[in-house]
């Protein structure tokens, strides 16, 4: 065997995993954290290990030192943005946990000097230079500022690990502690996957070339499981619902996705090591690989389950487990309708009748569930004898009713009617015999059992319904709390999805109200510092942010009711602010009322934004 052929194939699979997981990451955290600003700049760091990563990928088999140099200085882009990007992504993390003491020109000057050093890095040579080929591996040379920069980039790297650290002594819960000890053990992953190692002293001629690409496995193998880790910790900020559902969707993201990807690559790599000593043609049985690792991934997943459920969810899997099995056989509409389609059925066919109904007792009145070839219609139906029907107990419980024969479906108790069937001239002789009782009996009792059950399943909704609200809100505060200093300090509220609805709701008692009153943005940084001005009055205080934040809506220039860009403006002054009926101001707006309340919509989601932004400069201000 050719080892440094297989190792090479295998550095080759491994990055191409690495590169899939990390932009399959980006594209979770797009998904389902894009409101947390630690997210989304952890989202930029992916960006740059795919960047580095799918150049990497480029460069396998590339023998043209003029083409393979194009392809590592623009490599670059990913390696230069590597470190504002770190920074970035360290202030997120401490606006969360601690005070951020960061200036604020660090943002636009780190930037700015990555930036540069990415050009400076493709079209000129004081970075980087001409590219070299040793042990098998392309890599450019270092250029005089290439040092300097290797340098910058490890003190940004290890100053931001110290600041996890410092931020997870801040922590105040052991979950909090430990996810932030996640953090900080693959804190350093991109900047493992992006660092261009060759350039600091090249490959020793005297070592073998073996020996490189054990190192790039290592690394690799390292740098895809620190990402995942580092996903998982980040995947709890600036989400509101449950630890147990991110950790569960989270942890089947990563099965489904990266570890599928990741054995199907090597399921294809085998095959074509494998191909030529069996003597097949080339894709013959790496493609047939590759499918059967895809499909074979997917439904281990799902065998799994069980077992992985157990695993995340520990102390509670047994509640969870009731939870997932009470969901799975719930009884919907469509699912009782389907059932009682099939018990009709059957009753019809028992009976030997051409046609029959099941009805539905709500609310003293019948209501249609199923048919079959009937005749008679819904007002027909509502002529039957009830009382007579509710009355009847005694003997077979059957009812002649022009023409049909009426059988009540009765609870368990045999007290309160459910509902009915009827059948249309049925073609057995009553009574029935000792085979057919025992049949229409049990099908009875079935159609019984489901009504009884989903009226119970309605009531049991019915008692749950007010819990759902203070379910949502104990979620949100446990995924808001923030922590500042020692001491807690409020809840993110700008993060939360809820937010333009909360703003509405203000907007709607302005000038007094419930939805005022106790309405969750009086917990905002810029509603406490604006209640000082107010004798501490917070409602007073609300209603200003919302008027100063209503004016940072109104266009430059002379006021304008029907000119589109006064629009926005126009219909929170008129309709909150002066509390004119929705008709009149329609009508001095010249738009409709249906438009009216589209750009009413529109509007508070913008004036929402404008509260992000206020809350955020309070933020900084305070720092």
């Amino acid at each position: 065997m050719d080892w440094l052929h297989f190792l090479s194939r295998a550095n080759d699979v491994l990055t191409a995993g690495v590169g899939a997981t990390a932009l399959a990451l980006a594209l979770y955290m797009l998904s389902y954290n894009r409101r947390s600003r630690v997210a989304l700049t952890f989202v930029g760091l992916l960006s740059c290990v795919v960047v580095v990563y799918l150049v990497d990928l480029l460069l396998t088999n590339v023998t043209d030192l003029s083409a393979a140099e194009t392809l590592l200085r623009f490599q670059w882009f990913g390696i230069a943005l590597t470190p504002p990007l770190y920074l970035e992504f360290v202030r997120a993390i401490r606006l969360l946990v601690l005070r951020d003491r960061s200036p604020r020109w660090l943002r636009p000057l780190s930037f700015g000097i990555g930036v540069l050093i990415a050009l400076l890095a493709i079209f000129t040579d004081l970075v980087v230079r001409g590219a070299v080929l040793e042990a098998g591996a392309n890599h450019l040379r270092p250029g005089i500022l290439f040092y300097p920069f290797a340098l910058t980039f490890a003190l940004v790297a290890l100053g931001g690990l110290r600041q996890t650290l410092l931020a997870r002594k801040r922590c105040h819960t052991h979950t909090a502690r430990r996810r932030m000890a996640y953090l900080s053990i693959s804190f350093v992953a991109p900047a493992m996957g992006v660092f261009p190692y060759l350039l600091l002293a090249g490959w020793p001629p005297a070592l073998p070339a073996a020996v490189l690409y054990v190192f790039l496995l290592m690394g690799n193998i390292a740098v895809g499981t620190m990402l995942a880790l580092l996903a998982y910790s980040v995947a709890f900020f600036g989400t509101l619902m449950p630890d147990r559902v991110i950790k569960h969707r989270m942890v089947r993201f990563l099965l489904r996705g990266p570890v599928t990807a990741f054995l199907a690559l090597i399921a294809f790599g085998v095959g074509l090591t494998v191909e030529p000593w069996l003597g097949l043609a080339q894709y013959t049985l790496s493609l047939v690989a590759l499918a059967v690792a895809v499909i074979g991934a997917q439904l281990g997943v799902e065998l799994l389950k069980p077992i992985i459920d157990l695993a995340l969810y520990r102390s509670g899997a047994a509640e969870v487990i009731r939870v997932q099995e009470l969901s799975q056989r719930l009884l919907t509409t469509a699912d009782l309708h389907q059932f009682l389609e099939n018990v009709l059925a059957a009753i019809c066919e028992l009976m030997l009748s051409g046609g029959g109904f099941l009805a539905v007792l709500e609310d003293g009145k019948l209501r249609w569930e199923t048919w079959c070839d009937l005749s008679i219609s819904q007002e027909e139906l509502n002529d039957l004898p009830l009382s007579a029907i509710i009355q009847a107990r005694e003997g077979s419980g059957f009812i002649e009713w022009e023409g049909h024969l009426i059988i009540p479906l009765r609870d368990r108790s045999g007290s309160d009617l459910l509902g009915l069937v009827g059948l249309s001239a049925p073609g057995v002789d009553m009574p029935l015999t000792p085979e057919q009782q025992p049949r229409l009996d049990q099908l009875l009792l079935q159609a019984s059992a489901a009504l009884a059950d989903r009226r119970l399943q309605q009531v049991v909704f019915a008692a749950f319904a007010p819990l759902m609200d203070e379910l949502r809100d104990i979620q949100m505060r446990g995924g808001m709390l923030r922590y500042e200093g020692d001491s807690v300090v409020g809840f993110a509220l700008v993060e939360s999805p809820e937010l333009p609805q909360w703003v509405h709701d203000a907007l709607a008692h302005y000038w007094g109200g419930p939805r005022l009153t106790e309405n969750p943005l009086l917990q905002l940084q810029i509603v406490r510092q604006a209640a000082l001005d107010h004798d501490g009055n917070v409602v007073k205080a609300l209603r200003e942010v919302l008027a100063s934040a209503i004016e940072r809506l109104r266009p430059d220039g002379e006021r304008k009711l029907t000119a589109p860009e006064w629009l926005l403006y126009n219909i929170l002054e008129m309709k909150f602010l002066r509390g004119e009926k929705v008709r009149q101001v329609a009508v001095r707006l010249a738009v409709s009322e249906s438009d009216l309340y589209r750009k009413q919509r529109v509007a508070i989601e913008n004036l929402a934004g404008i509260l992000v932004d206020m809350e955020r400069e309070a933020q900084d201000s305070s720092v």
